[in-house]
């Protein structure tokens, strides 16, 4: 029994000298993360010297975040189906400008896109004149995406 004992134990000993698989394989592929760019803003140390935040903003070439701005309102009722019906239509014709619905009782609101000036909106509001009644500009909270901008160059 003693002789068995004293077996096993050896034998588990040489078993465990022996690296696992899982732990030793080299992974050549790589792996692409993708992440909302504004964890680097949180991630990022605030009491840093300057030639740190220096590097940083050379590495971040945009940001997202949310201000003041204004969108163009293209529904404003109270039957959801012709809200989302209403949505619908604006994405399949303008895939690149988003869409918001809200609800706010007793009505739903459908606004779209993203502008920082009344200007921008109006002229945006001009070209969907022909398409839906009645529209208006209403000031909101938008997302502004620095991002964008920086990859059109």
């Amino acid at each position: 029994m003693n002789k068995r004992l004293h077996i096993y134990l050896i034998a588990a000993f040489f078993l465990c000298q022996f690296p696992s698989k899982a732990q030793s394989i080299d992974d050549s592929t790589g792996v692409i993360v993708h992440t909302d760019p504004r964890l680097a803003i949180l991630i990022a140390p605030e009491n840093t010297g300057s030639n740190t935040r220096k590097n940083n903003s050379q590495i971040r070439t945009g940001s997202i975040h949310s201000g003041r701005g204004y969108r163009v309102q293209i529904y404003n009722g109270s039957d959801r189906h012709k809200a989302n019906a209403a949505k619908v239509d604006f994405i399949r014709r303008f895939p690149s400008i988003r869409s918001y619905i809200t609800y706010i009782q007793p009505q739903f609101r459908v606004k779209v896109g993203d502008f920082r000036s009344r200007s921008e909106a109006q002229k945006f509001m001009s070209q969907l004149s022909g398409i839906y009644s009645p529209l208006m500009v209403v000031p909101d909270i938008i997302e502004i995406n620095t991002f964008k901008n920086d990859q059109s160059n």
